[in-house]
């Protein structure tokens, strides 16, 4: 991310187009962009000031992940915020949703 980031900055590139030529979305892009001049400044802009947290899906035991299709999916947030969605969401619209959120 860091490199392509670099890269739009050596060419003037805007988030849309260094979006078409790597195949990320341009949100994805901008929060990036945003997530690293924060972690320069020396802010995580976080409220727990952790990093990455890695998400790894059981197949077992409570909170497994459930067998059928839109089964409800609950993502927690900084401060205590948390969205809750069917299973079966529209990818670009939680996308969207949490791009708006990113910046609230």
């Amino acid at each position: 991310m860091r490199r392509w980031l670099a890269l739009r900055e050596k060419r003037g590139l805007t988030f849309g187009e260094l979006s078409q030529r790597t195949g990320v979305p341009s949100g994805t892009l901008g929060h990036w962009a945003w997530k690293l001049r924060q972690e320069a400044r020396g802010t995580k802009g976080q409220a727990s000031g952790g990093g990455f947290v890695e998400l790894v899906a059981r197949t077992s035991g409570p909170g497994a992940a459930p067998e059928a299709a839109g089964a409800p999916i609950e993502i927690m947030l900084e401060r205590g915020r948390r969205v809750v969605v069917s299973g079966e969401v529209d990818e670009v619209a939680l996308e969207r949703v949490l791009r708006v959120l990113a910046r609230c």
